[in-house]
């Protein structure tokens, strides 16, 4: 049976155990034999490394039949051995070196059984218990020093005429049992200060040296004297220490220290006639403060005859430590201020104290320290602490002191715990000690720091790619890091993150997920084999801040986990705000019909009020969206482009003029500069490859065109001389026009894939706000995480014409076309709008000759509602040309979108050069697009007359740039739709153009 474990067996009939049975089980470890056993044999053949329990009832007549032996060689575990014998004789070899070895014999008088014990290492026993007339022990008598490790004995009905203990008491024990003996006299030497239990039932004992024996027990609760009909000692002082089993004794008095609780009679009994009128005399030591100061709900009470702690309420137990002298008092909720409290020595049943017992107004106070460590971390110069608070009176003050000498800071305590700050010049994990104390008690406690520690997290709730700092303890060598999210991005299995840099205190790695789930878990290794986990659940307003980005940054969380946003135009857990305009248009057959799109709200809002140009004070007017002027009847044309290109110089400003309008373009283009010629409407017609927006004063060219491979930058570069136009930043404006948030272009990466089939090529550019390398917790910073830009750039080498919104655009071979698509921008206010900076370089007083007239460009054109219309940049004889168009695609559907200059400033490295910043506005929409193109010019002046003298007829390349903004962003409206600025706006703007252009 190599797998068994326990045996019992409690047939009766089998009464004989053959030695055989107990080979083979070597993982046994409890017999039970009930089987009135006469003939049993164990000895050092059997081999039991296992067992610790052996029990068995025996019928053995002598030891010849039933031979016992235990050795430490057959039963090295070999620890409670009980035997129970009927009849006959047991002989017993107890050789066990086994601590704390317990052994019973129970002998029957009726059936004259009786047990021998025979130890071979009486040290090692804490339990003797021994019964039936005759039985023995040996070594015998018992001897403190042989017996050091006796906690009980019982010696009862075995015949026993002398005092079984000589010398010397065990030095721990606490039962003695030596009732139903012959003893008639007890040696004079103290008790143990151990010993709680003392039975002497049914002996023959006539007087005791009380003072003696108890003189130094301080334990004792029950003195068993019954039936010693002989006992007729005087009760003094010296027994009130302990209860007193008294009854069929000869005993006729009792101390003042009895009768004041005689009526306990589980402790208390005697045939002594109890007295009238009698007065307990009991009284207390009360501090000098006056004040009884609990340890953990334990106080301890001296006095005089105060019982023996049997009396139990339900606001607190006692126990007594000295009978009559020294109380133990445990309350259920001790009290943390000075609380007066009413301790009842005895019991209300009271006959002999007239139903008055003795009872004590005690003032308490809670001072107790228990204090459990939960977290230890380290940090460069400090140990933190935080503490779970079992115990602690928050209301004294306490000091704090590691290593008995740095004075720590603890803060106040906070569900719970305390979190304890201590500074230290050890970089060691320890151990350290931290020593706690109030006026009245004092804890020490020593700790190690186990690392690795996390402290805390940072920023929470983080993004893909968020640079997370870990700050903590992470050993002297940290060595082989590596760290794993187990929970809170939604993956089952642990997912491995990147580390950017790790320290002895800190560690910082990336974010390879977003947080998704409603906390996180991290696990931490270093030194290949330690591990730290940290992790942290949200509450309902931590998810609610996780999953809504702090509201959108338009409100706040409240603690239910609720958006209270900052005033009732939103929705949506405040990330929609309404009511708002993205787009408008005239009806097609009828212009006094205009059709509005927008988000006017999710609970079918009524009473909607709508307000068109003068019908807000012009003062503080904003228009909130323009709409396009309709032509033929309200329909829209194709729209190809502007003629106004430049301005002679020599052109006149005097009373009217009798040329017909083709005499009138003759003259101002030379007629059309020698490449076409000027119609009857004073329009030039173009020859092939002439460029009709500047009057036939450019050709188209071929040209060779290398994109960007790291952001979408319109750049050529012809005999090396370059042009660029890029774009900067994404402005959110406020109903003010100030910036409420800015996405600075700069501050991401472009992911980059390019594409071609030899005639057209495409190379599309995705902003990844996910990467954005910084810590920040700022909420616009997070909700750019959320946007999306996009954009393309497209050349080809042959002309194309392209759909844009309701117009068609034709963009002419080798020009490049770049469309930019922001989606998904989150507002701040039903009342902000979009606007797209872009960045190129423009020419201060730049001019062009011909015909022996200098032509002066300028290099900012507006149209008559403002709006930028062309950019003009001459560079060493060289031009290029952009154009704007005031169409932008809202939310798909095309709306009015004004071209602006932002700045112009003077450059700081070319005194001929000025930085401009161009901004294209949007009305609020979800998706906006924009697309404009650019072309290489080349101006031509072949036909240029001179001035007379040897002139360079050079050609001279040009650039024209045509923007069509495709604004598809949703624009909030809370009041107002303007189709048209009015003309005081428009003269604000127009010497705002004169006073930029003044800084060249």
């Amino acid at each position: 049976m190599p797998v068994l474990k326990t045996v019992k067996l409690t047939n009766k009939a089998i009464n004989q155990v053959p030695s055989s049975f107990f080979t083979n089980s070597p993982r046994l470890e409890s017999i039970g034999l009930i089987l009135l056993v006469n003939s049993i044999t164990i000895d050092n053949t059997i081999n039991l490394p296992n067992l610790t329990d052996f029990n068995m009832i025996s019928s053995c007549q002598n030891s010849i039949d039933c031979p016992i032996n235990f050795t430490t060689q057959s039963f090295p575990k070999l620890k409670n051995i009980y035997f129970q014998s009927l009849s006959g004789s047991i002989t017993i070899n107890h050789d066990l070196n086994v601590p704390s070895s317990t052994i019973s014999c129970i002998g029957n008088s009726f059936s004259n059984s009786k047990c021998h014990l025979l130890f071979g290492y009486p040290q090692q026993l804490v339990t003797i218990s021994i019964s039936g007339n005759g039985s023995t022990i040996s070594p015998f008598p018992v001897i403190g020093d042989i017996y050091q490790s006796l906690v009980s004995f019982e010696m009862s009905d075995t015949g026993l005429d002398t005092y079984p203990i000589e010398t010397s008491y065990p030095p721990k024990l606490e039962r003695l049992n030596l009732n139903s003996n012959k003893i008639s006299s007890v040696p004079s030497f103290p008790l143990p200060s151990s010993m709680t239990s003392l039975n002497y039932y049914n002996n023959s004992i006539t007087d005791l040296d009380a003072n003696t024996m108890f003189s130094a027990n301080v334990s004792l609760v029950i003195f068993n004297m019954k039936d010693n009909p002989a006992f007729d000692d005087t009760i003094t002082q010296a027994y009130c220490k302990a209860g007193l089993q008294a009854l069929n004794t000869a005993i006729t008095n009792l101390p003042d220290c009895l009768w004041c609780y005689y009526n306990y009679t589980t402790l208390i009994q005697t045939s002594v006639q109890s007295p009238t009128n009698f007065v307990c005399d009991y009284s207390i030591n009360t501090p000098p403060n006056g004040l009884f100061i609990s340890n953990q709900g334990y106080l301890t009470v001296t006095g005089i005859n105060i019982g023996f702690g049997s009396y139990k309420p339900a606001n607190y137990s006692m126990k007594p430590l000295i009978g009559n002298q020294m109380i133990q008092v445990y309350l259920t909720t001790p009290p943390l201020q000075p609380t007066n409290l009413t301790i009842q020595w005895g019991s209300v049943i009271d006959a002999v104290n007239n139903n008055n017992p003795p009872k004590s107004v005690l003032t308490i106070l809670e001072a107790g320290i228990n204090l459990v460590p939960i977290i230890k971390t380290k940090t460069y110069g400090f140990v933190e602490i935080k503490l779970f608070l079992s115990r602690f009176n928050a209301f004294l003050d306490h000091t704090w002191v590691l290593d008995n000498s740095q004075i720590c800071t603890a803060s106040d305590p906070t569900g719970g715990n305390i979190n304890v700050i201590c500074p230290t010049p050890r970089n060691d994990p320890g151990p350290y000690q931290l020593h706690v104390a109030n006026p009245y008690v004092s804890r020490t406690y020593n700790f190690s720091i186990q690392y690795p520690s996390v402290a805390n997290a940072s920023p929470i709730p983080f993004y893909h790619g968020s640079i997370i700092s870990l700050p903590g303890y992470y050993g002297p060598t940290f060595a082989s890091p590596s760290v794993s999210i187990l929970y809170g991005v939604g993956s089952v299995e642990p997912v491995s993150c990147q580390i950017q840099s790790i320290s002895q205190y800190s560690l910082v790695i990336i974010a390879p997920l977003p947080l998704t789930q409603n906390g996180f878990y991290f696990n931490v290794t270093v030194d290949q084999t330690l591990s730290g986990q940290y992790g942290k659940m949200f509450s309902a307003q931590e998810l609610c801040q996780q999953s809504t980005n702090n509201c959108h940054g338009n409100g706040q969380c409240n603690t239910t986990g609720q958006c209270v946003c900052k005033s009732n135009a939103y929705y949506f857990n405040c990330s929609k705000p309404y009511p708002i305009i993205s787009s408008a248009y005239f009806n097609e057959t009828n212009n006094k019909i205009i059709s509005i799109n927008g988000d006017f709200g999710p609970f079918g809002q009524s009473n909607l009020s709508i307000k068109i140009n003068n019908t807000l004070d012009y003062t503080s007017a904003k228009n909130i969206l323009y709409l396009r002027q309709p032509d033929n009847g309200g329909n829209n044309g194709t729209t190809t482009g502007s003629t106004t290109t430049t301005t002679d110089s020599t052109s006149t400003t005097g009373g009217p003029t009798t040329d017909t309008p083709q005499q009138q373009c003759e003259k101002q283009t030379s007629n059309c500069y020698g490449h076409g010629t000027c119609d009857m409407n004073g329009i030039c017609q173009c020859q092939d490859n002439y460029n009709p927006d500047d009057n036939c004063f450019t050709k188209f060219i071929n040209t060779t065109i290398t994109p960007n491979t790291t952001s979408p930058t319109v750049s050529f570069d012809i005999d090396g001389i370059d042009f660029q136009f890029e774009v900067v930043s994404i402005q959110e404006l406020d109903f003010d026009s100030n910036i409420a948030k800015e996405l600075f272009i700069s501050n991401y990466t472009w992911i980059v894939n390019a594409s071609t089939n030899n005639i057209t090529t495409i190379v599309d550019y995705q902003l990844n706000t996910t990467l954005k390398d910084n810590t920040t917790t700022d909420i616009n910073s997070i909700l750019f995480q959320s946007v999306s830009v996009l954009s393309t750039i497209s050349f080809s080498t042959q002309s194309r014409d392209i759909q844009f919104g309701d117009q068609q655009l034709h963009i002419n071979a080798n020009s490049i076309k770049l469309s930019v698509n922001v989606t998904n921008w989150q507002y701040s206010s039903n009342l902000a709008t979009l606007r797209v900076v872009f960045r190129t370089i423009t020419i201060n007083n730049q001019t062009v000759e011909y015909d022996c007239n200098e032509k002066e460009i300028d290099p900012l054109t507006y149209d008559s509602l403002s709006s930028l219309q062309y950019l003009r940049v001459i560079k060493d004889d060289i031009q290029f040309n952009g154009r704007f168009i005031d169409v932008a695609l809202s939310d798909g559907r095309p709306t009015y979108s004004q071209t602006q200059l932002i700045s112009l400033t003077q450059s700081s490295s070319n005194d001929e050069q000025s930085i401009a910043l161009i901004g294209i506005n949007l009305p609020q929409c979800q998706s906006c697009v924009l697309d404009p193109d650019f072309s290489p010019l080349l101006i031509d002046k072949s036909n240029d007359s001179g001035c007379g003298d040897s002139k360079s007829n050079t050609w001279r390349i040009i650039v024209g740039c045509v923007v069509g903004g495709v604004g598809a962003l949703t624009i909030t409206a809370a009041a107002t739709i303007a189709i048209k600025k009015t003309q005081a706006k428009m003269r604000i703007n127009k010497k705002m153009q004169m006073r930029l252009q003044s800084l060249n």
